[in-house]
């Protein structure tokens, strides 16, 4: 059929008055679209913006009907761009599969739109790592998470970090950001203290399953984007870091030491102490001993190769009350910890906040 031909039947569209006889005339239109072979790109373009004005003087589930019929397919530009802008049961369908988007449209959809047609985006087969920048920078948890469940989806190393710094306060984020295969593994490293029990558990396993050299990769490029964080210092701190290394110079201090070091109720010297010996910052103890973070202390003690029974005595102090009646339990705790896996989670923490050291 000739583009005059089809021009024709859309203005007939435009006339009917029945909305039923509308639906079938623009259902054999649309058909007609797609038998054609000969259509040039001007043409293409006519039809899309002439059906797209017709389009919208029907109601909405015939406009939906529309959008299904070139789901998974290409639609001429005008008429997607029109539909991907209609209401979200219209333009779910296309936004979803059409093949008629470049990555600008994609990009102006996820910032025009909102939250659903930005999940529609994170449905696609494949995504440019653009689009996915521009999904993190305007979707929210719930868009993010579908984001990184897409595994067709492209996304490169600065939005890698932005998702690392939002999960840092946004749980919803951990479990499909671990989950994810292909996080590069600098990236996975970086939210092992962030995330709970079980995915950190996953972390270590990717740890053990790759190759020493694809290790050693993945500490240069996490030598490379490093955020540096400061948190206020304890009154004492400049007191206890001398105390320190006075016992390390006159070789007083060992990891035995620990559990005195506590009961004296020098809580500075402790986290200066620890951090010292797994070799962190005290910021990282910090942390760890203000969220009670067994698990953590469980993969440092384990790294450290630190004995069971060391670590149960820590785990009771950061714990208080809650740690007392709980040996069995803890030491069980330290024994699922796998000793080259922990091994390697540390280094990963031991390489970012060395790069840290060297920035400030």
């Amino acid at each position: 059929m000739e583009i005059g031909q089809r021009y024709t039947k859309l203005l007939e569209v435009a006339k009917v008055d029945s909305s039923e006889r509308r639906r079938e005339l623009l259902n054999e239109i649309t058909d007609l679209f797609f038998e054609s072979e000969e259509k040039t790109q001007v043409e293409t373009a006519l039809f899309g913006e002439l059906m797209a004005k017709v389009a919208f003087e029907l109601n909405q589930e015939v406009r939906k009907e529309l959008s299904m019929k070139f789901e998974g397919g290409e639609a001429p530009r005008e008429l997607a761009l029109a539909l991907a802008n209609d209401t979200i049961d219209v333009a779910y369908p296309i936004i979803r599969s059409s093949k008629s988007f470049t990555d600008g449209d994609l990009i102006q959809i996820v910032a025009d739109n909102e939250t659903q047609y930005q999940l529609a985006v994170t449905e696609r087969d494949t995504l440019s790592e653009a689009v996915s920048d521009a999904l993190v920078d305007h979707g929210d948890d719930n868009v993010v998470a579908s984001l990184l469940r897409n595994e067709g989806a492209k996304i490169g190393d600065t939005t890698y970090g932005k998702v690392v710094e939002r999960a840092e306060a946004n749980p919803a984020l951990h479990h499909p950001f671990v989950m994810r295969q292909s996080v590069p593994l600098e990236f996975l490293n970086e939210v092992y203290m962030t995330v709970g029990p079980n995915l950190r558990r996953e972390i270590m396993e990717r740890n053990q399953s790759v190759t020493p050299e694809e290790l050693n990769r993945a500490m240069e490029k996490a030598k490379q984007r490093v955020v540096i964080k400061n948190s206020a210092l304890p009154e004492d701190y400049e007191r206890m870091e001398r105390k320190l290394l006075i016992m390390k110079s006159t070789n007083s201090f060992s990891a035995q030491q620990l559990p005195n070091i506590w009961r004296n109720g020098d809580h500075t010297l402790f986290r200066l102490a620890f951090a010292d010996l797994c070799g962190l910052d005290y910021q990282t103890i910090d942390n760890l001993v203000k969220r009670k973070d067994i698990d953590g202390l469980a993969m440092l003690c384990r790294a450290k190769d630190l004995e069971r029974g060391l670590f149960v005595a820590l785990a009771v102090f950061v714990l208080g009350d809650e740690g007392m009646g709980n040996a069995e339990k803890l030491g069980k705790l330290y024994n699922d910890v796998p000793i080259d896996a922990a091994g390697r989670a540390l280094r990963f923490m031991q390489v970012r906040m060395n790069v840290t050291k060297n920035a400030a």
